[in-house]
């Protein structure tokens, strides 16, 4: 009973313990970022005129799973002083993207629709991390 019960003290504790430290540090990493979750609804793009293609020629891999274009659009993007003034919707096959206005790092690290219209130019992901040359999907904006 004695060998049980030291087995279990030398083996089995030290595992349960690995574990739960490894559990707690993950969770709690110094500027860690949770993954974005997956909207349980779907936002449609408005199917009218304020809807325009993105034309994905220029199109650069930032880094990461993010993307990146540079657009002469007739409003302005965010900025160091004005971080959320973009009023850009992007959408995919006509499912809106987001959320918009997300930091660079996250987008690159994250991806899964994060987007930042910053300036003149546009980062992005992709809805499922893939490849927006190849995937063959449509990508739109509207500024409303």
């Amino acid at each position: 009973m004695k060998t049980i019960i030291k087995s279990i003290r030398n083996v089995v504790l030290p595992i349960i313990t690995t574990v739960a430290i490894a559990a707690f540090t993950t969770s709690c990493k110094k500027g860690a970022q949770p993954m974005p979750t997956v909207p349980t609804t779907t936002n449609v793009a408005p199917q009218d005129e304020s809807i325009k293609t993105i034309s994905l020629i220029g199109l650069r891999v930032d880094s990461g799973f993010c993307y990146k274009i540079g657009y002469d659009l007739t409003e302005i993007g965010d900025s160091n002083t004005s971080p959320t003034v973009s009023k850009l919707r992007l959408f995919e096959n006509g499912v809106e993207l987001g959320p918009a206005h997300s930091n660079h790092n996250d987008i690159r690290n994250f991806g899964l629709g994060q987007f930042s219209h910053w300036g003149n130019t546009l980062y992005f992901s992709t809805s499922d991390n893939s490849d927006p040359l190849k995937n063959g999907r449509k990508y739109t904006y509207s500024m409303k």
